[in-house]
């Protein structure tokens, strides 16, 4: 899920999800925007998920198979810290877990079962977002959604030759127990997650990206060329009252527009923005006066009815959109609860709803396992060891992507930040 605040949120030291019991319907609205891109925002993301199936099918085949995600993950955490080391350690948020893994630097090289364990590395790589992008691209066969299900396909095998072709020999060997070579140049250079990718695999990406089921292609096809089309818009494009002319199905731009305004309503129900959310406020409420127990009927004093009555506005914006397809129907139920139901009875069911945060017990609010009872602060010591284990960015960094509507589905932002590494020819812009 990668909605607004349905994305499952990291915040600070404790990783808190709050779907309020709509995840489908965010997967639903973030599969109508860009079908199967899942959480993929550059090119050798989706590489070193590849090469590590890749790594792992290989070495089954010679008796001594590790899962795919173990060789995945190792692959990956490997990329992340030859690169740091040959850089000198500089922040990028396609070299995530940079907290943790400087505490390896100038060490010895990492073992292959070392590099995938979460001692070593992030414990949410950002292999975790590539799951559904691979089956969709063609570059894997899959019985399941199971990433250890995964068998790379012929278009596969010629995207990582295309990619990483002297690579995988010295990274079977590592990965059998061996040590990685002293001249090492071509292995970081290939799996160098901040270098773009080489023409002809870009042109394998982009031929992958639009192919599939016409219905699903149409809607990547259409999406494509919107992002691209902000290239020459300096200011982008923010107005949702304005269809781009790139997105010719109006259906297309009415689920966009409908589930930005559904990650309104969430964000007024659940959020940590500065105005503070309808759960936000009870939960800093509490977490000020010392509470771990809040009378349900004690919870509503004059800044909550504000923070409601936003909720009540997003919620009614939302059922102004109209949306009709069946999956929308269980949103338009929680918006129409949220402008009917009175202000103690709202909030009971918002609270019931979390169940993590916050959870409803016998007319009561109790403070929940990830309860933190404030808004996250960077400087928190407690957030500090949290972020080595989970340092990842959940979608491309902000100054990356040009302007786009409010609300707008993050696989949009993903998409604007993937298109360079979908041009079959690179242009001086891009820095290739």
């Amino acid at each position: 899920m990668e909605w607004g605040l349905l994305g499952g949120e990291r915040l600070g030291g404790t990783r808190r999800v709050r779907t309020l019991g709509l995840g489908a319907i965010v997967r639903f609205f973030n599969e109508r925007a860009v079908p199967g891109l899942g959480g993929v925002w550059f090119g050798r993301q989706v590489i070193l998920a590849l090469l590590g199936i890749h790594l792992a099918g290989t070495l089954r085949r010679e008796g001594r198979g590790p899962a795919n995600i173990a060789a995945a993950n190792a692959v990956e955490a490997l990329a992340v810290w030859l690169t740091l080391s040959r850089n000198g350690w500089p922040r990028d948020a396609r070299l995530p877990g940079y907290l943790k893994l400087q505490q390896h630097a100038g060490g010895e090289d990492p073992t292959f079962r070392h590099a995938g364990s979460r001692a070593f590395y992030v414990s949410q790589p950002m292999r975790i977002g590539t799951r559904d992008a691979l089956p969709m691209l063609g570059l894997v066969s899959a019985s399941s959604r199971r990433f250890n299900s995964y068998a790379v396909t012929e278009r596969g095998l010629a995207l990582l030759e295309a990619t990483c072709p002297r690579a995988r020999t010295p990274l079977r060997l590592w990965a059998g127990g061996g040590s990685l070579p002293v001249r090492r140049k071509v292995i970081v250079d290939e799996l160098d997650p901040t270098r773009p990718l080489p023409d002809r695999a870009r042109e394998i990406l982009r031929e992958a990206f639009l192919s599939g089921p016409e219905a699903e292609r149409a809607r990547r096809r259409e999406a494509l060329a919107f992002v691209e089309g902000l290239r020459v818009r300096p200011g982008g494009h923010t107005a949702w009252d304005t269809r781009p002319p790139e997105i010719r199905d109006p259906a297309h731009w009415a689920d966009m527009r409908a589930g930005a305004a559904l990650a309104g309503v969430m964000e007024a129900a659940a959020g940590e923005g500065p105005g503070g959310s309808v759960l936000g406020r009870i939960e800093a409420r509490m977490g000020a006066a010392g509470l771990r127990r809040l009378a349900l009927g004690d919870a509503v004093d004059a800044p909550l009815v504000a923070a409601l009555e936003l909720l009540r506005s997003r919620a009614q914006a939302f059922l102004a959109t109209g949306h009709d397809p069946s999956p929308g129907r269980a949103a338009a139920r929680f918006c129409t609860d949220c402008i009917e139901a009175d202000a103690q009875t709202l909030v009971g069911r918002l609270v019931a709803r979390d169940g993590r945060i916050l959870r409803l017990i016998d007319g009561a609010i109790l403070a929940g396992i990830a309860f933190r009872g404030r808004p996250p602060r960077e400087s928190d010591p407690d957030d500090a060891a949290d972020a080595m284990q989970n340092e990842l960015p959940e979608e491309a960094p902000e100054e990356t992507v040009p302007p786009l509507p409010e609300g707008i589905s993050r696989r949009i932002r993903n998409l604007a930040a993937l298109a360079p590494d979908l041009r079959a020819i690179p242009s001086d812009a891009d820095g290739a």
